[in-house]
């Protein structure tokens, strides 16, 4: 267990040899910026040697080992946050990366200022997207909620009338999430801690049956009345 994080790390790459290939380089610069983060690190090969994972925990995928990036993140079965790094342009669609349920996607590209900022994103429990992939995400989750509901116009309904366990804090903090406020954002503005904020969406998360942010911002397409 991580002593400075409440949760498993994980890091699956068919390359951790020494040599000095880029695919290599990538995941050993990757690995130590995991841990410049604080994070304690476990290797695998494979994502067949996983350990039993739990809600919290991080999967960091190699997808560089892997011409289907998604398809390997299908067969696992597990719990657990799936992050997806070296990849390339093109590799995947980030919107399906999103509804399928990753939680973040890295970029054999990215400066390791940018790699450093999204790995803390992920302590705090944020995603770590493109502002971009998740709207559309967003768009075609709510699309397809109204196809499966059979309604083309829905208007939206007061929060606390539909989910009456949720707090008159929760549902503020569900609103400044659906407008893309972070944690840190979340607590300047309720002038509570990080860690707070973090209590609060765990308990959102249960109430409303979410494993993510993406998955709350689209259970609450239909619940409030202004998202933007």
């Amino acid at each position: 267990m991580n002593k400075s994080h409440k949760f498993n790390v994980f890091l699956i790459s068919g390359s951790f040899s020494s040599d000095t290939h880029p695919t290599n380089e990538n995941v050993q610069l990757f690995k130590n910026l995991l841990r410049t983060c604080g994070y304690d690190v476990t290797e695998l090969t494979s994502i067949e040697n996983l350990p039993a994972t739990s809600n919290q925990d991080l999967i960091f995928f190699d997808a560089s080992q892997s011409e289907k990036k998604l398809s390997s993140f299908y067969r696992y079965q597990g719990c657990a946050r799936w992050i997806m790094f070296n990849l390339l342009p093109g590799d995947i669609d980030e919107c399906e990366a999103i509804i399928a349920g990753v939680e973040g996607t890295f970029y054999a590209s990215d400066s390791p200022e940018l790699l450093l900022k999204g790995l803390r994103r992920l302590a705090k429990m944020d995603v770590w997207f493109k502002r971009g992939s998740i709207n559309e995400a967003l768009r075609r989750m709510r699309q397809q909620s109204r196809k499966q509901s059979g309604v083309s116009s829905m208007r939206p309904m007061a929060l606390s009338s539909v989910h009456p366990k949720l707090t008159k804090r929760e549902i503020t903090i569900i609103e400044l999430v659906s407008k893309g406020s972070q944690n840190q954002e979340i607590a300047d503005q309720l002038h509570i801690s990080v860690n707070t904020v973090k209590t609060h969406i765990y308990s959102i998360f249960r109430k409303t049956q979410s494993r993510n942010r993406i998955e709350l911002l689209s259970w609450s397409q239909d619940y409030i009345y202004e998202l933007r």
